[in-house]
């Protein structure tokens, strides 16, 4: 037996949480190569292996809280510069890592307790330690699966500075319940005896564990209820758009199909060549106005036009090409919502601009063999960042804003499709491919 039995080695807590780190590290986006993950995993093992052998020996009882708080900070750096999220979502991921740590050492070391203590079994340095990586890996790799099950995508929420000090808060109570044994001894909640004590500190850590997940899933929960309700807001505010528009437009019509005949009626009272001239040019630019945005889908040539005449209004140039019968299979509320979010997206967008030029804005909708393809682009200026796949929205009030984008991303999921998004030398550019039958 290489270690005294009561007291757990540094190095087993060191590989725990270095190991809860590297958990929510890998379910995490990566900011790094797969050269420099390694790299920079190694370094933050071999200091933490370090600095834990050098504390569980030589730190004073009154530097023990201190000496903790150094550890949780060497865990938020490897995490932070790991990990492609934001800083409050660094320092929560902290937290759950350390707990995670705490719990999978403490079982694993209680195991390890029963296994020299009582089965009689004698280990070298090098086989302790393969049984802890072998330990801690089954554990982890079954949170792992436990996390990627019940959280998915939602982890790419970025977290509240509430959510990440409450965090801290759990895991100070269950650290302190978990930990008052090797204190005072004389407390209802502590225990005398090594077994009593690795008992205590294995079921509050593993509650702590418990506590923290079952408050990671709540908080995605509300956040996905949130979310739903600003889409199925967006949802409605495109619809009743759609429908104002519908109105407009049909009354719009209605006036320029009294208007051509009226010119027919003038045209033949007209007393000079110019005045002719002059009417026939107002003919031709009626004709070009009930040419214009006829796709073959009156669902879209009416969000077409509403978004044609606000351009006209801001002066943004939109030019579309679009082939509209290849839009027959969708739902009228999903082609409304679609390519309504698709434009204010890009209206949204170029608005910024100050050089009228660039407010450009270009749609193309075609079939491809079996393919709906949807291509739209525009001008846009300073930098944009992804999370996901999807631009963040540069807007103050993040709670209620980007959800354009995550809308279409809905839709498009539906009909089973595909969205890229591509963004450099200032063009963007949204590209959606869509089965067809």
């Amino acid at each position: 037996m290489p270690y005294d039995l009561a007291e757990t080695p540094g190095g087993f807590y060191a590989i725990a949480y270095w190991m809860g780190a590297l958990l929510f590290i890998l379910l995490s986006k990566s900011k790094r190569t797969k050269t420099e993950s390694i790299i920079i995993s190694l370094f933050f093992l071999v200091l933490l292996f370090v600095y834990m052998e050098i504390i569980n020996t030589d730190v004073p009882m009154l530097f023990f809280v201190p000496s903790i708080l150094l550890s949780t900070g060497i865990i938020f750096l490897f995490i932070y510069f790991m990990s492609d999220i934001s800083v409050l979502s660094v320092g929560y991921y902290t937290a759950r890592a350390f707990i995670v740590g705490e719990f999978i050492a403490s079982f694993v070391y209680q195991m390890y307790y029963f296994v020299v203590l009582d089965l009689d079994i004698t280990f070298s340095y090098f086989t302790t330690y393969v049984f802890v990586f072998i330990s801690y890996s089954i554990l982890l790799a079954l949170m792992f699966l436990l996390e990627r099950r019940f959280d998915g995508e939602r982890s790419s929420h970025d977290v509240t500075s509430r959510e990440m000090v409450s965090a801290f808060i759990i895991v100070a109570v269950v650290f302190t319940m978990s930990n008052i044994s090797y204190i005072y001894q004389n407390t209802p909640f502590s225990g005398s005896m090594a077994r009593d004590i690795f008992n205590i500190r294995t079921l509050v850590d593993f509650g702590g564990v418990a506590l923290l997940f079952a408050y990671h899933i709540q908080i995605n929960e509300m956040k996905m209820k949130f979310e739903m309700e600003k889409l199925q807001n967006l949802l409605k505010l495109q619809i009743a758009n759609y429908e104002m528009s519908e109105k407009s437009i049909d009354m719009v019509n209605q006036k320029y199909h009294d208007l051509k005949h009226q010119i027919i009626a003038l045209k033949q009272d007209a007393n000079t060549q110019e005045a002719y001239d002059y009417l026939e040019q107002m003919e031709d630019d009626i004709k070009v106005y009930e040419a214009q945005n006829k796709t073959g889908n009156k669902v879209l040539d009416t969000v077409l036009m509403g978004k044609q005449l606000y351009c006209q209004d801001i002066n943004v140039t939109l030019t579309v090409v679009a082939e509209g019968t290849a839009l027959d299979f969708m739902d009228p509320v999903d082609i409304s919502t679609l390519f309504g979010n698709i434009l204010d997206n890009a209206i949204e967008s170029v608005k910024k601009i100050q050089d009228t030029d660039k407010r450009l804005i270009h749609l193309t909708v075609s079939q491809q063999k079996n393919f709906l393809r949807v291509s739209a682009e525009n001008c846009y200026e300073g930098n944009l960042t992804f999370n996901n796949g999807l631009p963040v929205t540069t807007k103050k009030n993040k709670d209620f804003h980007g959800y354009g984008l995550k809308s279409i991303q809905q839709t498009v999921k539906k009909y089973q499709g595909s969205m890229t998004i591509k963004a450099e030398d200032e063009w963007f550019e949204l590209r959606i491919l869509i089965p067809l039958g």
